[in-house]
C-alpha cells in the first residue's frame, strides 16, 4: 500500500488525478450529466496512457461528480447529478434563508469525509476479501454477474418490465459481432464494420451525453440568473463537527447500498436522507433548511464509489454506469478484473484507493476557495455550452477506431437515449447490459460444459446466489403489483395519455427486435446462438409486458418527462439537425475545418455571438483538441469530400 502512494506521487499520475478531479468538479455542477455522461467523454484519451495514470484521471474525475453537484443543489435548487436530488430539499431552503456559504460548507467537508471513510472501508473490505474470493469458481462469477443484472434490470426504475427488456436489449447490441464460443458472424447482415461489434464509446456517448445536450439546448436558457451565496461557511464546519456521528453512519450506509448492483448513487441519498430524518429528535426543520439533512446526504454520496469498487474490482460486476464504464476502461488498458486485483494487479488497486481518498481532498479544497466562482459557470447560457459539447463528442467518438461511421452510430444511439431519458427507460440497465455481456455469455458457457445441473446447483454458493436472484425479482415485482403508483392529477394523467401513441413506440420496436434477433440467430451453431436467444426471449415477454401495461393505461409504465412541467421552447428536431449537421460536417472537411464551420454557424445563429467571440472559441478548442491529438500520437481522419487537416501541410 506503501508503494502504490509512493508510485502515485513520483510519477506523472499525480497530475492525471488534479486533471480528472478538477473535471468532475465542473462535470457535478453542470446539471444533469453525471459521471457515466463525463467518462463516457474522457475514456478516449486512456488509449497509450499507462494504468495507473489512466486509473487515476478516472477514479479522480468520479470522486468528485458528487463534490460539485452540491453547488447547483445548493444555490439553485437543481440537482448537479442523480446523487445529489435530496441535498436540495434542506440546502436550496438554507440557500433561499441567506445561509447559502453554511449549507455549500457542511456539504464539501460532509463530502471529503464520507468520500474519506469510503475510500478505508474498501480498503479494510479488499483485505478480507481475499480468502472469500478463492472459494469462487466459474460458477459462482456466473451468479454473481446474474446478480448484479437482475438487480439492475429490477431497481432501474418504475416498471420491472422496461427496466429488464431495456437491459436485455443493451446484451443483444453487445451480441453482434463475432460469437465467442464458435467465431461465427453473428447478426452483421453482411456489415463488415459490424463484425467487431459495436464500439462501447460510440454507444453510451449516444445513449447518455446526446440526451443531455439536447435537454440543455431544448430549454434555451442558463441554469441560474444570479446564484446567491449568503454567508455561515465556518457556521457550516461546526455543523459538520457537531454531527459526526451522523456522517460516519451515513457514510457507511453509503458504502453498503453503494456495494449493491442496481441501487447506486440514485437511490442513496433518499435512504440515507429518510434515515437522517427518523433518527432525530427534532424533526420539524426538515425539508425547510435543516444542515443535517445536507450533512447526511452528502456523507453518503461520496461514500457511495469506494463501496461500487468492491464488487467491480473483485467480481467484475459494475452497479452503475459510471463503475460499467470504469470497468470497460481497465479492460481496455488489459487489466481483467477478478482475483487478480487482489494479487498481481494488487499495487493498480491501492493506487486506485490513494486515488479515491486524495481527489475527495482536492475536490473539497477546491469547492472550499473557489465555491463562489464556479458557480458563475451556472450564469453560462445552454446555448453556448452544447456547441463545445457536440465538437466533444466528435473527437471522442473519431479517437477511438477513426471511423467516421461512428458518428452515424452516435445519432442512432442519440436518438434511442432520448426515448428512453423521456420514457422511463433506464439507461445504466442498457449500459450494464452491454458490458457484462462479453463475461456474462463466457461464464455461460464454460459452467454449461463442465458442470451438470446437479453439480452446479450444488454449490453452496451457487445456491445462495440464485435464492438471492429469484428474491430480488420476486420482491421487485411483488412491489410494483403491490405500490399504489397514482397520477399526480387528473391534469397530469390527460397529458400522460395523449401521448400514449408515443410511449408505445419504445416496447414495441423492443418487441420487435427481440424476435427478429431470435430468428436470425437460427441457422448458428447452438454455441452460438444459444445465450443471445435466452436473452432475446425474455427481452420479448418483458416488451411485451410493458405494451400492455401501457394499453391499459397502468401509472407504473406511463411516463413522459416532457409533461412534467418543464418548458422546451426550442423543439427536438431543430436540435437533432444541429447535430446531424455537425456530424456531417465533420465527416466531409474532417474534424479541424468540420468542427470549426459548425462552431461558426452555431454560435452565430443560436447564440448570435459576434465575430471576434466565435474566432476566439474556434481558436481555443480546435488548439486544445490538437494538443491532446499530437499528445497522443493519434491523427483522425480526413474528411471525405476535402481533406483540411492542419498536419497535411507539415
Amino acid at each position: 500500500m506503501v508503494d502504490a502512494f509512493i508510485g502515485l506521487f513520483s510519477t506523472s499520475a499525480i497530475f492525471y488525478l488534479l486533471f480528472g478531479a478538477c473535471l468532475g468538479l465542473i462535470v457535478g455542477i453542470l446539471p444533469a450529466l453525471g459521471g457515466a455522461a463525463g467518462l463516457s467523454l474522457l475514456i478516449p484519451f486512456i488509449y497509450g496512457m499507462d494504468p495507473s495514470s489512466a486509473m487515476a484521471m478516472i477514479i479522480g474525475m468520479l470522486a468528485t461528480v458528487s463534490t460539485g453537484d452540491t453547488i447547483t443543489s445548493v444555490l439553485l435548487g437543481i440537482p448537479g447529478s442523480a446523487s445529489s436530488q435530496a441535498t436540495v430539499l434542506d440546502g436550496f431552503p438554507m440557500a433561499k434563508a441567506g445561509q447559502g456559504a453554511r449549507a455549500l460548507s457542511a456539504g464539501f467537508l460532509s463530502s471529503v469525509l464520507g468520500g474519506l471513510l469510503g475510500a478505508a472501508l474498501l480498503t479494510l473490505t479488499l483485505q478480507g476479501a481475499r480468502q472469500i474470493i478463492l472459494l469462487f469458481g466459474i460458477p459462482e462469477i456466473l451468479m454473481m454477474i446474474l446478480f448484479g443484472v437482475a438487480s439492475v434490470a429490477a431497481l432501474s426504475g418504475r416498471s420491472l418490465a422496461k427496466g429488464v427488456a431495456i437491459c436485455a436489449f443493451g446484451m443483444i447490441v453487445a451480441s453482434i459481432g463475432f460469437a465467442p464460443a464458435t467465431g461465427e458472424d453473428r447478426l452483421t447482415f453482411g456489415l463488415f464494420y459490424l463484425a467487431d461489434g459495436l464500439p462501447l464509446i460510440a454507444c453510451v456517448i449516444g445513449v447518455f451525453v446526446v440526451p443531455e445536450i439536447v435537454d440543455l439546448v431544448r430549454q434555451n436558457r442558463s441554469i441560474a440568473d444570479r446564484p446567491s451565496m449568503g454567508s455561515g461557511t465556518l457556521q457550516g464546519v461546526r455543523d459538520v463537527l457537531a454531527n459526526k456521528w451522523l456522517v460516519v453512519r451515513s457514510a457507511g450506509v453509503g458504502c453498503l447500498v453503494g456495494a449493491m448492483p442496481g441501487v447506486g448513487g440514485a437511490v442513496v441519498d433518499w435512504i440515507v436522507y429518510g434515515q437522517t430524518v427518523r433518527a432525530a429528535k427534532d424533526k420539524s426543520r426538515f425539508g425547510k433548511g435543516d444542515v443535517r439533512g445536507v450533512i447526511g446526504v452528502e456523507s453518503s454520496n461520496n461514500a457511495v464509489l469506494g463501496g461500487a469498487l468492491v464488487p467491480t474490482l473483485l467480481f467484475g460486476v459494475p452497479g452503475s454506469g459510471s463503475t460499467a464504464l470504469l470497468l470497460s476502461a481497465l479492460i481496455m488498458l488489459g487489466v481483467q478484473p477478478g482475483p487478480a486485483m487482489l494479487g498481481a494487479n494488487i499495487d493498480l488497486t491501492y493506487l486506485m484507493i490513494w486515488s479515491l481518498a486524495i481527489a475527495n481532498i482536492v475536490g473539497a479544497g477546491l469547492c472550499f476557495l473557489l465555491a463562489r466562482h464556479l458557480a458563475k459557470i451556472t450564469l453560462i447560457p445552454f446555448v453556448w455550452i452544447a456547441p463545445f459539447l457536440i465538437v466533444a463528442i466528435t473527437f471522442a467518438t473519431l479517437q477511438i477506431n477513426r471511423d467516421p461511421r461512428d458518428l452515424l452510430l452516435v445519432l442512432l444511439f442519440g436518438a434511442l437515449g432520448v426515448f428512453m431519458r423521456r420514457f422511463g427507460f433506464s439507461r445504466p440497465a442498457f449500459l450494464i447490459g452491454f458490458v457484462l455481456l462479453g463475461n456474462l455469455e463466457r461464464a455461460f458457457y464454460q459452467t454449461s460444459q463442465l458442470y451438470d445441473f446437479w453439480s452446479f446447483i450444488s454449490r453452496p454458493i451457487v445456491l445462495l446466489l440464485v435464492v438471492v436472484v429469484a428474491t430480488v425479482l420476486i420482491s421487485s415485482l411483488r412491489n410494483q403489483l403491490s405500490s399504489k403508483v397514482a397520477f399526480g392529477s387528473p391534469g397530469h394523467e390527460a397529458r400522460l395519455l395523449a401521448t400514449r401513441p408515443l410511449q408505445l413506440a419504445m416496447p414495441l420496436g423492443l418487441a420487435l427486435v427481440f424476435a427478429a434477433t431470435i430468428g436470425a440467430l437460427w441457422d448458428l451453431q447452438p454455441l452460438g446462438r444459444t445465450f443471445p436467444q435466452i436473452v432475446a426471449g425474455i427481452g420479448l415477454i418483458a416488451a411485451l409486458v410493458a405494451t400492455v401495461q401501457v394499453l391499459r393505461k397502468a401509472p407504473s409504465a406511463l411516463e413522459d418527462q416532457e409533461q412534467e412541467g418543464i418548458h422546451y421552447p426550442v423543439s427536438a428536431l431543430r436540435v437533432a439537425l444541429w447535430l446531424a449537421a455537425a456530424m456531417a460536417l465533420v465527416i466531409a472537411f474532417g474534424f479541424f475545418a468540420g468542427s470549426s464551420l459548425f462552431l461558426a454557424l452555431f454560435l452565430a445563429i443560436e447564440a448570435r455571438a459576434r465575430p471576434w467571440a466565435i474566432a476566439a472559441g474556434i481558436v481555443g478548442i480546435v488548439g486544445i483538441y490538437l494538443l491532446l491529438m499530437v499528445k497522443s500520437g493519434t491523427f483522425l481522419p480526413d474528411g471525405r469530400v476535402l481533406a483540411l487537416n492542419p498536419w497535411n501541410y507539415f
